[in-house]
Order: C-alpha cells, then structure tokens, then sequence
C-alpha cells in the first residue's frame, strides 16, 4: 500500500501559495518491491562473481565489488525514496513526481474542463505503474492518444479532461476529496 499525508480541505501556505488540498504517495507496494529485488539480486551476483573471477592480481576487488553493488542497488534506493505530490493551489493544480520532475507540473483552472473521481486498472488501463500513456489497440498497430497518467497506488484517480491537451489521470488516496478542492478552486459556470 502507499504512503500517503493528506492534509483534507484545510488550506495550509507555503510562500506566495496557497496550498488547499496536499497529497503524498510512494510506491509501496509489496509485489513491486519483490520484482526489483528478485530481479536485481542476479545482477548483483553476476557483476560480483565477474569482479572476483577476473580480477588481474593487484586489482582492489573489494573497490570493484562495493562499485557494482553500487551501481546494482543505488536506483533502488532513489525509486525507493520517488514521491509524487499532488496540490490544489489557488491556481490550480500542481504535481510533480520526484525525482523525474524536479519542479511541478500544473494545471491551470483555465485548462480543466472537468474532473471526475474514477477508478482504474493500472495494469489493464495503463499497463504498469510510474507516468504511463495508455494505449489504444487500432487496425495497423498501436496509438498512444489515451490519457496520460500518474499511476502511483491504489485503484482510485481522478480524471482531468484538459481543454487544449490530454487528459491526465492521477491516482489518489481520496479522489472525491481531491476533485471537491478543484471544483472549490475552480469553480466552472
């Protein structure tokens, strides 16, 4: 399950910004964290065994050990450290998956159509976890021209219907929370 600090409709400021709804998520989940391990533990031991196998005399294998299960096991520990923050800004809507995004994406009032609370698949929809283009299957191959989403945790997201770009789909701990702050923002006629 995801990490997740929502800080509900209380408005909370951060310089020059007004922050009405915060999120946190991180991926948490069990089955993902087994799949990097398992699979990057034959990395690990086949970049070892070459290291001591092959080494000339002289060669500082335990350097060149600590070197491999560096470069084997140091992305783990950035994915396991990745968050992706979703804020309701008095602008509109910020989001910034770390460390992919080193500042916030946003979405201006002026660009949301609408927003509906929705679930998904993030396998059958997206086909995985992380910033995913969902596919659509046509008579000569495959179109990316699906919404683009933010596939951290969970099943629940909200849809953004964008006026002049693809709709963004984020996952969220609590979707109708989440959209109840957009709408309050920004309020559509």
């Amino acid at each position: 399950m995801a990490t997740t600090e929502t800080f509900g409709t209380v408005a909370h400021t951060l310089p020059d910004v007004t922050v009405h709804y915060s999120e946190r998520q991180r991926f948490r989940q069990g089955w993902l964290w087994a799949l990097l391990l398992v699979s990057s533990l034959p990395a690990a031991l086949i970049g070892v065994v070459a290291v001591a196998v092959d080494s000339d005399p002289g060669t500082n294998v335990p350097l060149w050990v600590a070197f491999v299960l560096l470069v084997v096991f140091a992305p783990l520990v950035v994915f396991y450290r990745a968050t992706f923050r979703v804020e309701v800004r008095d602008d509109g809507l910020a989001f910034r998956l770390w460390p992919l995004h080193l500042s916030y994406r946003t979405v201006t009032c002026s660009d949301i159509e609408t927003v509906t609370p929705t679930e998904i698949s993030p396998f059958g929809d997206f086909g995985g976890v992380g910033v995913r283009l969902s596919p659509t299957l046509y008579r000569w191959g495959v179109r990316f021209d699906g919404p683009l989403g933010y596939i951290v945790s969970g099943e629940s997201a909200v849809r953004i219907r964008r006026s002049q770009a693809q709709d963004i789909v984020l996952t969220s701990e609590d979707p109708y929370a989440l959209s109840a702050a957009l709408d309050r923002v920004c309020p559509k006629d």
